[in-house]
């Protein structure tokens, strides 16, 4: 499996699970629920240092909205190289 296929990716310019990182937890066997520990991946760095931002946090169900979101400070965040 490659780089990219082991990682939930969300756009994590929100803490909502984008539809791509739903695909990807159905696509990993992951069951939400509330509490999950949750580790959600986003692109970026530059095209010559392409990095991933990499948030650990836990899921959580937002009832007004019925979406899923990532509870995460910004202690909870590192980056890592990504590979092709």
């Amino acid at each position: 499996m490659n780089d990219r296929g082991r990682r939930i990716v969300s756009d994590m310019n929100s803490s909502y699970l984008s539809a791509e990182a739903l695909a990807d937890i159905e696509r990993l066997g992951i069951e939400l629920a509330e509490g999950v520990p949750l580790t959600v991946c986003d692109y970026d760095g530059t095209e010559d240092e392409p990095t991933w931002l990499v948030v650990e946090g836990v899921a959580h169900f937002d009832s007004r909205r019925q979406a899923w979101q990532i509870w995460y400070t910004m202690d909870d965040c590192h980056w890592e190289p990504r590979k092709a």
